[in-house]
């Protein structure tokens, strides 16, 4: 698919995004891993295409949003691509059909909030399981409130974070049912373009200091990265005869953390495999545990929030020929009054629970120290919002005969 060619008349971020909350529209807007430019897709009417389990979309074009674990409170969605194009070059604010109101009364997971002492109990308590022989590997999650400042924007916290991470995939996804999330993710779920299939291990965590760049990295880390490491291989195997070229370990650099990762490359891998490849990798031990099915029964029983779209995976897909899935990361839903930021830690059978849950504290910083540095939006009454928006309109209204997608795919 081809984008939107170049307007005369140009719409802000701010406007869009305004525009489609205020039609109910799905969009989402993401800048990829070393990249400047600002992609965004949306659609024209609200309700947003659900993908049930066992549906094929292998060679279907947009922004592609899934859970942890699909339940009654999240499921996979596919926002379709009325609108692709890129944040200097968007169409003019008349794009949504004339439909009826659209309402989703949508049953919401009540989430619980693990304070210190009881995240460390958790840590311990599955440390346990780990020495007798359950797990190899589990993953941690919780969830922070972190109240909302008045006037939060959440189009210049996006633009913050894609300035501050360079190396991250960068996203912002809103929809009526399942709302906002913004999130600055590290992790490659599955790459596919001309060079073939790529995927990341990427498992082991501490903070960006000097010291921990001299010391290196602990037993504990280079264990959840060979983890990862092997049940990717092997789950690949389940696809493909092809032999990956292997890049690593090495230490990338995310913003206040760093990770070990290594890439793998499956240069022989044809095009309709994706979607098989996405199935038998998702979710990967670095979101998860070991054995797979045991670890996400265990956090389904145990941890006190639902995760969500946390730890599940996002991107486009089949957009100019290419998938970038990413591991949804650093991430955080925003409500009417809160801000809610998803983080974890892997605990092995060396996990030390202090550790652990100052890890999570580090990695809610990557969203935390991006709010305090950017600036709110000025609160403007709803009479005068409506009046500039109609002037938009006026002023930029497309010819009749333009339309908003491309014909023909690339």
């Amino acid at each position: 698919m081809s984008k939107l060619n170049h307007y005369m008349a140009q719409t802000s971020l701010s406007a869009f995004f305004a525009y489609c909350q205020s039609k109910k529209l799905p969009m989402a807007f993401y800048r990829l891993p070393h990249q400047s430019e600002v992609e965004v897709v949306a659609q024209k009417n609200p309700v947003v295409r659900k993908v049930f389990p066992g549906t094929a979309h292998i060679y279907e074009q947009g922004f592609l949003m899934a859970p942890f674990v699909e339940n009654q409170f999240s499921t996979k969605i596919f926002i379709q691509p009325d609108v692709y194009t890129t944040a200097d070059n968007l169409p003019p604010l008349n794009f949504a059909l004339q439909i009826l109101e659209y309402t989703e009364d949508k049953q919401k997971a009540k989430k619980r909030f693990a304070n210190k002492v009881q995240f460390k109990k958790s840590i311990k308590q599955i440390r346990k399981k780990i020495k007798a022989g359950w797990f190899k590997k589990i993953v941690a999650a919780r969830v922070i409130k972190h109240t909302k400042p008045l006037n939060f924007d959440e189009i210049k916290f996006f633009e913050t974070l894609c300035k501050k991470y360079p190396t991250a995939f960068v996203s912002l996804v809103s929809s009526q049912e399942y709302g906002t999330w913004i999130g600055a993710s590290p992790e490659v779920l599955l790459q596919v373009n001309e060079q073939g299939f790529t995927t990341y291990s990427l498992a082991g965590t501490m903070a960006n200091t000097a010291w921990n760049e001299k010391v290196g990295w602990g037993e504990k880390e280079q264990v959840e990265q060979n983890l990862v490491s092997e049940y990717i291989l092997q789950s690949l195997e389940q696809i493909t005869k092809d032999t990956p070229e292997i890049t690593g370990p090495d230490t990338i650099v995310a913003g206040n953390l760093l990770h070990l990762c290594t890439s793998f490359t499956y240069k022989n891998v044809p095009h309709f495999n994706w979607q098989k490849a996405v199935d038998v990798l998702h979710p990967t031990p670095a979101v998860a545990g070991l054995p797979k099915n045991e670890a996400v029964n265990y956090i389904l029983q145990n941890e006190l929030s639902p995760r969500s779209y946390y730890s599940g995976y996002l991107g486009p897909v089949n957009l100019d020929g290419e998938i970038n899935l990413f591991v949804n990361l650093r991430c955080m839903q925003v409500t009417k009054k809160n801000l809610m930021l998803y983080v974890g830690c892997g605990v092995t059978s060396d996990s030390k629970p202090s550790k652990e849950w100052k890890e999570t504290k580090i990695k809610a910083e990557t969203l935390l120290s991006v709010l305090k540095e950017t600036p709110q939006k000025l609160k403007v009454s709803k009479s005068f919002t409506t009046l500039l928006t109609d002037e938009h309109r006026e002023k930029n209204s497309a010819p009749a005969s333009a339309t908003l997608q491309a014909e023909g795919n690339s």
